[in-house]
């Protein structure tokens, strides 16, 4: 399996060091073309490491990169140059050609404190200081001719570049993330190192769902996506996590990482529950999920739907929880609910309110164009279902009277939502907060009630039937987030027209409990032609599928991995 660089950065499992084709814009950034060793570790204000320039005879050489998940090759004219990973902090670049060469550009021109130090004692070692990128790194030439080129200007470096060079036909330099007082030493075999990334990938690969054959090759490509996507357990982090994407949506959200739990529940479940608890290490005193987190950083501005009940069920489908594993789930998921319950409905109407549309996961869709605070079915109908299934564990954990009080609480949200966002012919809307204003919106996002499934009544089950099979949001790639035909409708959008995995996925879920199996299949077969044709991108054009924003989505591979097992098998 090969895929293209200039989208899915070149990883693996467990690094904070990823390699990128970059044609000019990165992530919003501005860029000389080139291939870049990049960092995603939080503290990085610029995740530029070096430009990695392959030589011939001394002089810079086009060349052709082509990528596999244990492989990065570089073919240039009279020179060969291979890059693997020997472990997650050390990357081994080998160059085959009697005029191979290959220069790091650590890019210090206007970047405070970036140096190369090389040590006299040690010959063929040198340490790289990227401050702004906040890393070190070690290089140590195994084999091959090194020289460095700096100019110093009073505290850094104006330019620092390193190049190696073939001596008897061959180089092999270690590039070392240093955390704390050093890094791998060697000696490094790189024929090995990329065997034994192959044979992780491949564990890896087993261990996702799977798909019928003719989608073999885009379960591939996201199975790369999410084992690449992984991080080792560093600062904020204190498991290993996996990262939305190694491009430039580095961090793990509060509502992302349920997908990528579900996908490794049933063959990998102490993975999974490590995805799923990533975000609860966090938690407040009084319930609350923070927003976003990695490595060097926590982001609480807004938190996320509670869409975390729905996921644990459909882990329990796929995993067994140990006791203590219930008991942990049931109290850290009752707090989440609690916290929605007592610090959400600020007007005690019975229903809780978004105070932003990123607290919803949706953060631009036009269900949010009048001042929040936005009450909206799509929040409690989420709160129904972890309220029921907090009920299911409270009995399986002896606790009757918090059983009834979950069942209690979920009837009383479920008869509010119904009595106070649905209409009598069992179409749903919105209110605005503050002033009871009716929200009539063309958003996507009021059909998310369909997760009751046969918890709705029939006119309203059939309403939100009706309103996804018919034409107003189905396109021939899939659910577009806003109708097409609405005045407010964007092809790259975000929250306002293109396709989303988590939208697509809890839908067909609702839809497929509600008996509506063809629909479904047909809908998750859409999805998977979409990832096939256009990759794991973040989201997609409803009109023409084309992949857009971040290009390798953790959720979105595990989202369509997801679907097609349990829909297409």
């Amino acid at each position: 399996m090969n895929f293209d660089i200039t989208q899915v950065p070149f990883s693996c499992r467990g690094s904070y060091l990823a390699l990128s084709q970059n044609e000019g814009e990165f992530g919003g950034r501005t860029a000389e073309p080139g291939l870049y060793l990049r960092t995603v570790r939080g503290a990085a204000k610029d995740p530029f490491l070096a430009r990695l320039t392959p030589l011939c005879g001394g002089r810079p050489a086009a060349f052709a990169p082509q990528a596999d998940p244990a492989c990065l090759h570089l073919a240039a004219d009279g020179a060969d140059i291979d890059i693997a990973f020997a472990d997650a902090a050390t990357l081994l670049l080998r160059g085959r050609g009697a005029a191979a060469g290959l220069c790091l550009d650590f890019l210090s021109a206007g970047r405070p404190y970036t140096m190369l130090e090389p040590l006299p004692a040690a010959e063929g070692v040198y340490y790289a200081s990227c401050y702004v990128s906040r890393t070190r790194l070690v290089l140590r030439a195994q084999r091959g001719r090194v020289c460095i080129d700096q100019a110093w200007n009073v505290s850094s470096a104006d330019h620092a570049r390193l190049t190696v060079e073939a001596d008897g036909g061959e180089f092999l330099l270690a590039v070392g993330e240093i955390r704390g007082d050093g890094a791998g030493r060697g000696p490094w075999d790189f024929d090995a190192a990329r065997a034994r990334m192959q044979r992780s990938f491949e564990d890896f690969c087993r261990a996702m769902p799977q798909v019928p054959a003719p989608l073999a090759a885009p379960a591939r490509l996201a199975a790369y996506v999410n084992w690449s996507s992984l991080v080792d357990a560093s600062g904020f982090l204190k498991r290993e996590t996996m990262y939305m994407s190694k491009n430039w949506m580095c961090n793990v959200y509060s509502w992302d990482h349920c997908f990528n739990a579900i996908a490794l529940a049933q063959r990998d479940p102490a993975l999974a529950w490590d995805q799923f608890m990533v975000l609860f290490d966090h938690q407040s005193a009084a319930g609350r999920l923070l927003d976003s987190v990695n490595d060097s950083e926590v982001v609480d501005n807004f938190c996320k739907p509670p869409i975390h009940g729905w996921a644990l069920h459909k882990m329990r489908e796929r995993m067994t929880l140990t006791r203590p594993m219930q008991a942990e789930a049931y109290d850290k998921l009752a707090r989440w609910t609690l916290w929605w319950l007592n610090c959400r409905d600020r007007d005690g109407d019975g229903l809780c309110e978004y105070t932003h549309g990123n607290d919803s996961g949706w953060d631009n869709a036009t269900a949010f164009a009048p001042a929040p605070p936005v009450t909206l079915p799509d929040l409690a109908a989420f709160l129904v279902v972890q309220m029921d299934e907090l009920a299911d564990f409270a009995g399986g954990l002896g606790r009757c009277a918090a059983a009834d009080f979950w069942r209690q609480r979920a009837q009383q949200m479920l008869e509010a939502m119904l009595a106070k966002l649905f209409d009598v012919g069992g179409r749903p809307f919105g209110l605005q907060a503050a002033t009871g204003a009716r929200i009539d919106c063309q958003s996507l996002i009021l059909c998310l009630p369909i997760v009751l499934a046969d918890r709705l009544p029939d006119p309203a089950r059939r309403t939100l039937i009706q309103m996804l099979e018919g034409e107003t949001f189905r396109t021939a790639h899939g659910f577009a987030t806003e109708a097409p035909e609405s005045p407010l409708y964007e092809d790259d959008g975000y929250w306002r027209g293109p396709i989303w995995a988590p939208a697509t996925m809890l839908l067909l879920d609702g839809l497929w409990r509600c008996g509506e199996r063809d629909f479904v299949r047909d809908m998750a077969r859409r999805f998977a032609q979409l990832v096939a044709q256009s990759g794991c991108a973040e989201n997609f054009d409803a009109r023409t599928g084309a992949g857009l924003r971040d290009r390798a989505y953790t959720w979105t591979a595990s989202a369509m991995l997801t679907m097609a097992e349990e829909y297409l098998r």
